[in-house]
C-alpha cells in the first residue's frame, strides 16, 4: 500500500504539545507526505461550539454536537481519509484521544507508527502491550526516523491486525480461564514470537 497521508494522533493541548505536533508534519511534509494535522486542519471546540451555539442549540445540545463533530472528523480521517496514522507518545502520559485513535488505524488494517522521543529512560515495559502490541512492540525514537519506518511498513503483505489475530486464533482459539495451561501457552508463545 503507497502511503500518502498521514494522520498525526498527539495531544494538542499544551503550546509545547502543539509545537512538537508541528515537528512531526514538518518532517513527513519533507518526506514527501500529506498529512491530517488536527490542530490545524480540524476544528477547536471553542469556535465550532460557538458557531453550533450561533444556529440556536441550547448549551448541551450545542456541546453535544460539536463534541460528535469533531470525534466523527477524526475518526473519518484515521479510518479512510488517511493512509497511516503517526501515534505521538511523548507525555508522561499518553493522550486518551491519540491512544483511541491508533486503535482506529490499528483495527482498520492501516500502517501505525508508535513515536516516543521526548523520554531517554523510557521502558517499554512502562507501556501497556496494548498499546506498544499495535505495532508489533516497536517504537521510533527520533522524528527523523518516523518517515523510514513509514516506507517499511508500506511493503508489509500483512497488517498488524492481521498478524495479532492469526497469532491470537493459535494461541487462545481454546483457551479455558478455569484450566489455564500455562506451560502450553509459554510454549506457543515462544514458538509464534
Amino acid at each position: 500500500m503507497k502511503i500518502k497521508k498521514v494522520y498525526i494522533a498527539s495531544p494538542l493541548y499544551s503550546t509545547k504539545e502543539q509545537q512538537e505536533n508541528c515537528e512531526i508534519d514538518e518532517v513527513l511534509r519533507r518526506a514527501g507526505y500529506n498529512t491530517f494535522l488536527p490542530q490545524r486542519d480540524g476544528f477547536t471546540y471553542v469556535d465550532l461550539f460557538k458557531q453550533v451555539q450561533n444556529e440556536g442549540y441550547a448549551h448541551e445540545e450545542a456541546r453535544d454536537i460539536a463534541l460528535g463533530l469533531i470525534m466523527h472528523l477524526d475518526v473519518y480521517q484515521v479510518c479512510e481519509g488517511c493512509d497511516a496514522t503517526v501515534l505521538n507518545l511523548n507525555g508522561r502520559i499518553s493522550d486518551e484521544g491519540a491512544v483511541s485513535e491508533g486503535a482506529l488505524c490499528f483495527r482498520s488494517e492501516r500502517p501505525l507508527v508508535l513515536y516516543k522521543g521526548n523520554n531517554p529512560s523510557f521502558a517499554m515495559e512502562n507501556y501497556s502491550p496494548l498499546v506498544t502490541g499495535l505495532t508489533g512492540f516497536e517504537i521510533v525514537g527520533k522524528v527523523e526516523g518516523i518517515p523510514k519506518k513509514l516506507k517499511q511498513l508500506e511493503n508489509k503483505d500483512e497488517s498488524n491486525y492481521a498478524r495479532t489475530m492469526n497469532i491470537a486464533r493459535q494461541i487462545f482459539k481454546n483457551y479455558n480461564p478455569r484450566n489455564k495451561n500455562l506451560e502450553l501457552i509459554a510454549t506457543l508463545g515462544r514458538k509464534l514470537f
